[in-house]
């Protein structure tokens, strides 16, 4: 059995409220756990992983992952808030589920049991949903939706945020009423999970909150048309964030980090890597074979290589700075992707301590800004201590030619062993009332040809998933208040999926659009419409060929995009 630290000094620490609900992304080739809190890929009542992939075989391609957020205030205070394995020593509880109050951010255990919980829907249950309300049978009883959809988060209470979990308002009376009215939510993917959660509270990593609201997703495509016609799916699954700060406080410096245990199988012969120009981090097995040991499966001759992907972060001023690492400086929506890669080693017997787990809330920022937990620089070769010229990506192979490390092949060599990295975007400023999106892809790939190279087979698989990405979720091209994510559920699209006419049905609080343009995935706009009114508008789609489609409304300036299905 995987050893996390000495069983001694061992303690999961679970508020007395916390009913630490795990459900499963299990909609196609894998079976991922997540929890409410912030960290996923593990079961902490067992201690054992929990992403299997393929489904059935017994093997996991990632043991625990959780996100950390760190930066800095006017003060020149340091805020930390960084979830690993809930225990007394390195790590406690960092996160709690539910919405903070929006005027002074903060909670009450009561409406921390009340979000205490993860709602699952598949799309197939909306689209059951859909069809029963319009034949009639939700109204008069013979049909009875699923109960995460009757009970979806769609709006706060009281000094609660009234825009959580999106839905379309069919009746357009700004209400959530699924029974009367018809709506239904709006999920990401063929399966998705939502939950929201917050940092304010006392931090088992010793830092400050930050007090900020997160909305989150995890979501996987597995039993549509989609998923059938893009096979690099089976294997993936998607994570997205909404980081909302509720305080009155601007932070600078601020880093987002996803740290995962990335066991490979057997957590005893992992080497990792990162690929700079594909934004992604990732495992490989050290030999040619991954064995089963001490009641941990390994994945035998056929090992996968498995890695995270970034697909969205912040949209970055002009800065001089090529944020998104595709050899070009400042280009218009630039987003800031894979910034840091770090990693440290299990708190081993003769594992150099200062390469291991962080414990206090200054280590924990060190890792996710470059350092290790003793303050000095990662830098370029060997294990990526000691050496004199600093870097910010560990074992970047030849992706980062001409970076400080300059055009050598540095990738991991020597001992094997059971390694946590972290994928790291920052520094950005996150001011009072502002919202930052961020989003990773978990993808696991094999290799069936007699080359068997699962990391070449990787680099294709993370470039199919982030154009698959950019064209299904565009990014949104303006930087984002509290109060602009409101407008952002401007307008809703039914039905959707869509035969022939579409519907755009906009919110009472809508400011006046200008322009509504339906384009497809390659960006070209196919109708569109001048409108002077808030009335709703109806495109005739019955010529358009299946598949999926966006509608772009513009206003002042700004838009906002959302993608539709036409049957």
């Amino acid at each position: 059995m995987k050893t996390l630290m000495p069983f001694s000094v061992m303690c999961f620490c679970v508020t007395a409220f916390a009913q630490n609900p795990l459900k499963f992304l299990d909609i196609n080739q894998v079976k991922a756990g997540v929890y409410n809190r912030g960290d996923m890929h593990w079961n902490m009542n067992t201690g054992n992983a929990s992403y299997e992939v393929p489904v059935g075989s017994g093997a996991h391609s990632d043991f625990a992952t959780g996100l950390w957020i760190g930066g800095i205030d006017a003060g020149n205070q340091l805020h930390v808030a960084a979830q690993t394995y809930r225990q007394t020593q390195s790590g406690g509880v960092d996160f709690w589920p539910g919405p903070l109050d929006t005027t002074n951010a903060s909670i009450s255990a009561t409406t921390s049991n009340q979000y205490d919980k993860i709602w699952k829907l598949n799309q197939s249950d909306i689209n059951t949903f859909i069809t029963n309300f319009n034949n009639g049978n939700v109204q008069n009883g013979t049909y009875t939706p699923v109960a995460d959809l009757l009970s979806w988060p769609a709006q706060g209470t009281g000094a609660k945020t009234k825009n959580m979990a999106p839905f379309v308002d069919v009746n357009q009376n700004s209400i959530y009423d699924p029974l009367a009215g018809g709506d239904y939510p709006i999920i990401k993917g063929d399966q998705s999970l939502y939950f929201i959660f917050n940092d304010n509270m006392v931090h088992g990593s010793g830092g400050l909150p930050l007090k900020v609201e997160i909305h989150a997703t995890a979501y996987a495509y597995g039993n549509s048309a989609l998923a059938s016609q893009n096979s690099f799916l089976s294997k993936a699954t998607f994570y997205n964030y909404k980081i909302i700060n509720r305080s009155s406080m601007n932070y600078h410096d601020v880093y987002t980090t996803l740290w995962t245990d990335v066991d490979l199988g057997y957590y005893g012969d992992d080497y990792i890597g990162c690929d700079v120009s594909g934004n992604y981090g990732y495992a490989y097995n050290a030999d040619a074979n991954d064995e089963t040991i001490s009641g941990t499966s390994g994945y035998g001759a056929l090992v996968p290589a498995a890695g995270y992907q970034v697909l969205r972060g912040p949209l970055m001023p002009t800065d001089g700075i090529d944020n998104n690492n595709n050899g070009i400086i400042d280009e218009p929506c630039e987003q800031q992707l894979l910034s840091r890669f770090t990693y440290f080693n299990n708190n081993l017997t003769g594992v150099p301590l200062n390469t291991t787990d962080p414990n206090s809330a200054a280590q924990y920022y060190n890792y996710m800004s470059g350092y290790w937990r003793d303050n000095t620089p990662f830098t370029c070769g060997g294990n990526g201590y000691g050496g004199t010229v600093q870097t910010p990506f560990m074992y970047p192979g030849t992706t980062y030619t001409n970076g400080a490390c300059g055009a050598s092949n540095w990738s991991e060599i020597g001992t094997p062993g059971d390694r946590r990295y972290m994928i790291g975007i920052g520094p950005f400023n996150l001011n009072s009332h502002d919202v930052q999106e961020i989003e990773f892809v978990h993808c696991t790939s094999f290799d069936y040809t007699a080359a068997n190279n699962p990391r070449a087979k990787l680099k294709m698989e993370m470039q199919f998933l982030k154009n698959f990405s950019y064209n299904n979720n565009p990014p949104n091209c303006t930087a984002i208040s509290v109060e602009e994510l409101d407008k952002q559920q401007n307008f809703n699209l039914f039905p959707n999926p869509v035969l022939s006419e579409l519907k755009i049905l906009f919110n009472q609080s809508t400011n006046l659009a200008t322009h509504i343009s339906v384009f497809d995935l390659l960006g070209k706009e196919l109708l569109s419409k001048e409108i002077n009114s808030l009335d709703e508008v109806v495109f005739n789609v019955s010529d358009l060929v299946s598949g999926v489609y966006f509608v772009k409304v513009e206003s002042n300036g700004k838009y906002s995009v959302k993608k539709f299905i036409k049957q």
